[in-house]
């Protein structure tokens, strides 16, 4: 029986490490991504009547954090590393003899 789930569990890691090839995000990021991501569904579930605007937030944020740690990419740190200017062509043009 542990044989099987042994050979499941390595099954899932391999889908998943496939999937999250061309991720921009870190093994830690994921794992912290999905802790808080359910964390935050959490506590947006329990304000779901008592405050169903800030739940709604929190559940889409926390939504969003589970994705991102699931998959392996995240769209808005791609936007912003695209964005930052490239060092190395100044440090090559000024330091470099």
């Amino acid at each position: 029986m542990s044989g099987i789930l042994n050979f499941a569990i390595d099954k899932v890691k391999t889908k998943l490490d496939e999937s999250c090839e061309y991720g921009n995000v870190g093994t830690s990021e994921r794992i912290l991504s999905v802790i808080a991501g359910g964390f935050i569904i959490g506590m947006g579930a329990r304000k779901l009547f008592s405050s169903p605007l800030t739940a709604i937030s929190g559940l889409t944020l926390g939504g969003a954090l589970v994705f991102r740690g699931v998959t392996g990419s995240c769209p808005i740190k791609e936007a912003v590393e695209g964005k930052q200017p490239d060092a190395t062509v100044v440090e090559h043009r000024y330091f470099v003899k």
